[in-house]
């Protein structure tokens, strides 16, 4: 007897986004690396530089790997313009959440930058999880703009 194992849409929503927030870490991980260890760049521009770096990735992969959007899916209404722009907003919230947090656990309280880089990070790919499928992403039939 064979068993047949299914995931549902929105487990493999969840899996492809983790795996789409992985690359993205690694983009900004690599940027900070070279920046921070490589280069000597203050931490708060090492931060701010490789969220450029990591918020162009991660809109591709959100856009067509990720949610599969199309402007059919998300209406008329939101041009990828207007849907890059909030995309934007969102990862601007969720970088000044890890630059404040930054800047307070290591620049004030003196803690290795690694560790708060990483703890940061689980929260910044939950909150931008959440901003890229109820806001960014959100399809017609439950779209609030």
């Amino acid at each position: 007897m064979k068993m047949k194992f299914e995931i549902s849409p929105t487990m493999k929503e969840t899996i492809l986004y983790a795996i789409s927030g992985a690359l993205t870490t690694l983009v900004n991980f690599a940027t900070s690396y070279l920046l921070y260890n490589v280069l000597g760049v203050n931490e708060n521009i090492t931060n701010a530089v490789a969220w450029v770096a990591a918020i162009l990735f991660a809109f591709f992969s959100a856009h067509i790997f990720v949610f599969k959007t199309s402007q059919k899916e998300v209406g008329a209404n939101i041009s990828p313009v207007k849907r890059f722009f909030l995309f934007a907003l969102g990862r601007i919230f969720t970088l000044i959440v890890e630059l404040a947090a930054t800047f307070i656990f290591v620049t004030k309280l003196e803690n290795d930058f690694w560790i708060i880089k990483v703890i940061i990070s689980v929260i910044v790919i939950i909150l931008n999880y959440i901003i890229s499928k109820f806001i960014v992403f959100k399809k017609k039939d439950k779209d609030i703009l």
